[in-house]
């Protein structure tokens, strides 16, 4: 396999609906066809097996790291711990995606016994966006991978990667909004990149996004094409 998109869901995607088949519209019917496979978070015998491919895509998930009260969930990290360690071992490029975003955040002071948040934090939003939300954002400086500025976004979490020194140490903060000041980052020496939104558009939801509903459809397909050649290159 070229490709491998980790499903970080506990219910498994499938890929004839939703989110799931947003990844197969995207990647099927293009340079190199259906040269990719779906790996779950948990699957002990094929997540070594991805080793191997030449790009990581990690979905985004109903997992949360911050509990209400914004600490530590040691739980939902003990789940994740088999993709934190492909993630390090992992020697292509890797793109988190929501939920992976976080992940990616993480993986850089990942510790199998950490049993608290580091330096590197994930928080509840003060204010999330309303689920599947489309708007566009505008990118400061330009992803390794794509040249797009501007580009139309759906967005659907409740938590995000935290603004500070830290994370500025390790990441570029490719793009944010007043609302979630870490949209796009990629970082500073390997090829890991994370966006907050989803270019594995979905549905459709509030009637006055439904003009630019296609937008984000183009935009997030191109933008997930543009991993996959950068990962070919």
């Amino acid at each position: 396999m070229e490709f491998t998109i980790i499903d970080n869901n506990e219910r498994p995607m499938t890929p004839d609906q939703g989110r799931g088949l947003g990844f197969v519209q995207a990647l099927t019917g293009w340079m190199i066809g259906k040269d990719y496979e779906f790996v779950r978070y948990d699957d002990a015998s094929r997540l070594p097996q991805a080793r191997r491919c030449r790009g990581l895509i990690l979905t985004g998930s109903g997992f949360d790291f911050a509990l209400p009260d914004d600490s530590f969930d040691r739980e939902a990290y003990r789940k994740m711990i088999p993709v934190f360690q492909l993630i390090r071992d992992f020697n292509g490029p890797v793109l988190g995606i929501c939920f992976g975003h976080q992940l990616m955040a993480l993986a850089e002071e990942f510790d199998p016994d950490r049993t608290a948040f580091g330096r590197l934090r994930v928080r509840n939003m003060p204010d999330p966006p309303d689920k599947h939300l489309v708007v566009q954002i505008r990118m400061n400086s330009s992803l390794r991978f794509m040249n797009q500025m501007e580009v139309w976004v759906q967005f659907h979490h409740k938590q995000e990667v935290l603004l500070n020194d830290d994370l500025l140490r390790y990441f570029e903060v490719a793009a944010g909004s007043t609302q979630c000041l870490v949209q796009a980052m990629q970082h500073r020496s390997r090829d890991w990149f994370g966006v907050q939104f989803h270019p594995e558009i979905g549905r459709v939801s509030r009637a006055g996004e439904v003009t630019r509903h296609q937008d984000a459809v183009s935009d997030g397909q191109a933008l997930l094409q543009d991993f996959a050649r950068y990962c070919l290159r």
